[in-house]
């Protein structure tokens, strides 16, 4: 399933453009296309390279040829250069597509407004009597908290935090805050790039103390169970992190970036954004990773590189 953000109450397209036209202070600007399928209203957003059905999203790269069927049930902001591929989807063609989806999503969040989860979740918020949350932890409306976790003292649980059961979250950390994205629109403006995805911790996992984990921007940042972060490690949102993964004091995991089940991060291991780590990868202490790893590869230096088989953590 693709993951979209949704709205607290679904929309009609035509009142997307409506404010569209708004916000750009002139109609001449926007062209608006209507797809030859019936969609009904505007559910959510999503991110345009994997668009859900019947969520709005930006399109300011040509699609991939094996996405250019599955975009026709979404809503689409392009531009004139791509808009030609999408002949029959529907479309809202402007000069600056990125920039108008964000101040879209601005406007929209602050009248609409979106829901705390993301269509990963299928919980409201809410934290289990049986958990244990300290009283000096600050813990935001729209958290969800399952049975047996623990939260420490300094703890910062953010709005669209999902953390399930048996899960263990050391002292001074921070989850579900934003990362940085930002953009230079057309006219000059340096745009902040809403997070509007969450993150999504499953069970068993242990969070060392003073780690950072921010929020994804449409797509959520999720650790897999029995995943295990050592104290003062950051993993960048939108991060995808597989399960019994062992990362140990200090590690740095760009943004967008995947780790499969069961790898290992030695001591202040740092992860290029957008990468690819596979299943059962072994990264030594100290290593900077800045390409993708297959499954089961040992690696280690600055810049890594791959080696005979090492052992950067403990059996997981």
């Amino acid at each position: 399933m693709m993951e979209h953000v949704k709205f607290k109450n679904e929309m009609p397209f035509s009142d997307l453009v409506m404010i569209a036209k708004d916000i750009i202070g002139n109609s001449n600007k926007i062209e608006e296309k209507t797809g030859l399928k019936t969609l009904g209203t505007v559910v959510g957003v999503s991110d345009g390279r994997y668009a859900a059905n019947r969520t709005l999203c930006f399109l300011d790269k040509p699609p991939k040829q094996g996405n250019i069927e599955r975009l026709r049930e979404s809503f689409i902001v392009t531009n004139k250069d791509i808009a030609p591929a999408l002949g029959d989807h529907w479309l809202m063609i402007v000069d600056d597509p990125r920039a108008l989806f964000i101040d879209l999503v601005y406007k929209v969040k602050a009248t609409t407004g979106f829901s705390c989860f993301t269509s990963m979740v299928d919980a409201n918020p809410n934290i289990h009597p049986e958990a244990d949350v300290h009283p000096q932890a600050v813990i935001e409306e729209g958290v969800f908290i399952g049975a047996g976790s623990a939260i420490a003292a300094g703890c910062v649980i953010k709005r669209g935090t999902y953390i399930g059961c048996n899960v263990i979250v050391r002292e001074n950390t921070v989850i579900g805050c934003d990362g940085i994205a930002l953009y230079k629109a057309n006219d000059g403006r340096v745009l902040r790039f809403p997070h509007l995805a969450g993150v999504i911790i499953e069970d068993e996992v242990e969070v060392g103390a003073s780690c950072v984990l921010p929020r994804g921007v449409m797509t959520s940042s999720r650790i897999g169970p029995k995943t295990v972060i050592g104290n003062q490690s950051n993993v960048g949102h939108g991060v995808t992190v597989g399960r019994k993964v062992w990362i140990s004091v200090g590690c740095l995991i760009g943004g967008n970036t995947t780790v499969g089940d069961g790898s290992t991060f030695g001591l202040g291991v740092n992860v290029r954004d957008n990468l690819r780590i596979g299943n059962n990868c072994s990264i030594g202490m100290g290593s900077v990773v800045v390409k993708d790893a297959q499954d089961g590869s040992s690696l280690f230096g600055n810049p890594a590189k791959k080696l005979h088989r090492i052992s950067a953590g403990p059996e997981r």
